[in-house]
């Protein structure tokens, strides 16, 4: 039952929280508000709105690939913090090959996607990736073990 919960909803939860994270992560450094006393309330709807668009993004981004990473880390027991950042700085690199080509963008923008794939990385790892292929354990571990073979006393 615990397998099922988990691929039900702690797996689909944790890519959903990975993608609002990713997309905090994008923004956050290109977002000034000022003063709190002149705070326009447009300026924080529009952020809000901003960060939604910039979540679904993610999410359709990055879809495919977290899902080949998942079910390979998963059907492998391959639940090491190195390899999540390392594929998520892989699919970091991926996107800003794919998405701007030879021309490179600013810095700063660079920085903002290759953070933003690693926050989304080690979020994922922190929710469902620490426990990947642990399911396998548990349902090997349930299988009766051979009976052992009977002693004979020597009479």
């Amino acid at each position: 039952m615990a397998t099922v919960l988990r691929f039900l909803f702690v797996v689909p939860l944790a890519y959903v929280a990975a993608c609002l994270t990713a997309a905090f992560a994008m923004l956050w450094p290109f977002v000034d508000f000022g003063e709190a006393s002149t705070l326009d309330p447009f300026m924080v709807a529009e952020t809000a709105f901003f960060f939604g668009a910039q979540a679904v993004q993610i999410g359709t981004v990055a879809f495919l690939p977290w899902l080949v990473l998942m079910v390979v880390s998963e059907a492998a027991g391959l639940s090491s913090l190195l390899l999540h950042m390392l594929a998520g700085l892989a699919g970091g690199i991926v996107i800003l090959f794919a998405a701007y080509g030879p021309n490179v963008p600013h810095m700063s923008v660079q920085t903002a996607i290759l953070v933003a794939s690693l926050t989304f990385a080690l979020v994922y790892w922190i929710l469902a990736g620490h426990g990947a292929g642990r399911w396998r354990r548990r349902i090997g571990a349930r299988r009766d073990p051979a009976p052992a073979p009977q002693r004979q006393d020597a009479a």
